[in-house]
């Protein structure tokens, strides 16, 4: 349960609006709101005021855990990490991101993906959730090359749900091809076929395979690549 679920449950079982919360804790209803849908985080001396109103702890609200001290440094001091604090009221997740290994947008790049060293990255769950998205299934990956420009570009950040791996007309996936690691568009073709295609046609014509040779040349699906973040350089 999230901090925002546990401010909107207890606050439903008083009998009390929004409004009649923000009123008596002396903050904005916007600032409740922001609260319950986890979108933005407040003050210490806010969460407190609100934990007041709504018989609890801050400690409670930000981890779910009784604290009877109920001051933010002692909030700190049981979850040994401010930043998790950070992390439980944005509502952000972490995730496995792999930067020596870029899965090519050109010409391929061989590794084994999820065996590689790796770091963690954040992001915000709500995307994963809106998405059906498994926080454990979701890794990101750094693209290279240009076939699939304008769409990705060089050293794009893309993240990739490792649980969709049937073939969506259109969609974007992470795909491994006799070895090589690439995004490319999927299409279905008759009878187990595939289309595989590149934003850049004009240097990365398509390539269509049939059943037979997705075995024959080593054809896997990875994941659906569902987000990709740009970069701009100076």
């Amino acid at each position: 349960m999230s901090v925002g679920n546990r401010i909107r449950t207890l606050r439903r079982s008083l009998n009390m609006s929004q409004p009649d919360l923000a009123k008596r804790a002396k903050v904005g209803q916007s600032t409740i709101s922001d609260l319950e849908n986890d979108k933005k985080s407040t003050s210490a001396k806010n969460m407190e005021a609100v934990a007041q109103v709504l018989g609890t702890s801050s400690s409670y609200l930000l981890t779910g855990k009784q604290d009877s001290k109920g001051t933010i440094d002692q909030i700190v001091e049981h979850v040994n990490n401010k930043d998790e604090i950070l992390y439980q009221i944005n509502n952000l997740v972490k995730i496995k991101y792999y930067p020596n290994l870029p899965i090519s947008c050109g010409s391929g790049s061989f590794g084994e993906v999820l065996e590689q060293e790796y770091e963690e990255i954040t992001i915000n769950n709500n995307s994963l959730k809106d998405r059906h998205i498994h926080q454990s299934k979701c890794v990101a990956f750094p693209a290279s090359g240009d076939s699939m420009l304008p769409t990705i570009k060089d050293k794009d950040t893309v993240y990739v749900d490792l649980e969709r791996t049937s073939v969506r007309d259109g969609k974007v996936f992470a795909i491994c091809h006799g070895g090589l690691f690439k995004f490319k568009r999927l299409y279905n073709l008759p009878l187990g076929g595939v289309r595989i295609v590149s934003d850049n046609t004009v240097e990365f014509p398509e390539e269509r395979l049939t059943a037979q040779e997705i075995i024959d040349q080593q054809f896997e699906i990875i994941g659906w690549a569902w987000s990709w973040q740009s970069m701009e350089s100076w």
